[in-house]
């Protein structure tokens, strides 16, 4: 949901979010990638290579994990910033004003097969107070939340989140 629904919904959400991102304060790479994340739409709309926008992207990814520094996380993390690849156009029209005009809430309840939700209990985007709302939305829906685990499963978590996954599925 985005930060016009969420404050209507008391802003559980983003005060979720603020927390996540603060316990990474002591971190290494925080000095740097907190600037990046603070002025992270001016600086995308303004930006004017695909390069640019990689590079502000492999700056902030570590908070999107919940133990960045973790070594086998840290090399995960590492091999995908090497794959990322940026659609400049697509975030820009992103941080532009899509992001804060979309709300798919209304149309959850919809949603007629099975959907399995699979979240990181410290995901600062799609977190609990994200996960959770949306998957009570969904009839018959199932949620996962991965202790210990951020914003991407399959990096910080492969083999939990695999699991959850292949679970599901044999049903």
């Amino acid at each position: 949901m985005g930060p016009e629904a969420d404050a209507q919904g008391g802003g559980a959400a983003e005060a979720e979010a603020q927390a996540l991102l603060a316990r990474h304060a002591r971190s290494p790479w925080y000095a740097q990638a907190r600037p990046v994340f603070d002025a992270w739409t001016e600086r995308l709309l303004a930006a004017t290579r695909a390069a640019e926008m990689e590079q502000m992207m492999a700056t902030i990814l570590p908070f999107y994990l919940a133990e960045p520094d973790k070594p086998e996380v840290a090399a995960r993390l590492a091999e995908m910033t090497r794959a990322m690849k940026a659609d400049l156009a697509a975030g820009q029209a992103w941080e532009g004003g899509l992001y804060q005009s979309v709300d798919l809430r209304p149309l959850l309840g919809r949603i007629t097969c099975p959907t399995l939700i699979v979240a990181g209990e410290l995901d600062f985007i799609c977190g609990p107070a994200q996960a959770k709302p949306i998957a009570s939305e969904i009839p018959g829906s199932q949620l996962v939340m991965l202790p210990g685990c951020g914003h991407i499963p399959s990096i910080e978590a492969p083999e939990q989140y695999r699991h959850a996954v292949v679970e599901f599925l044999s049903h």
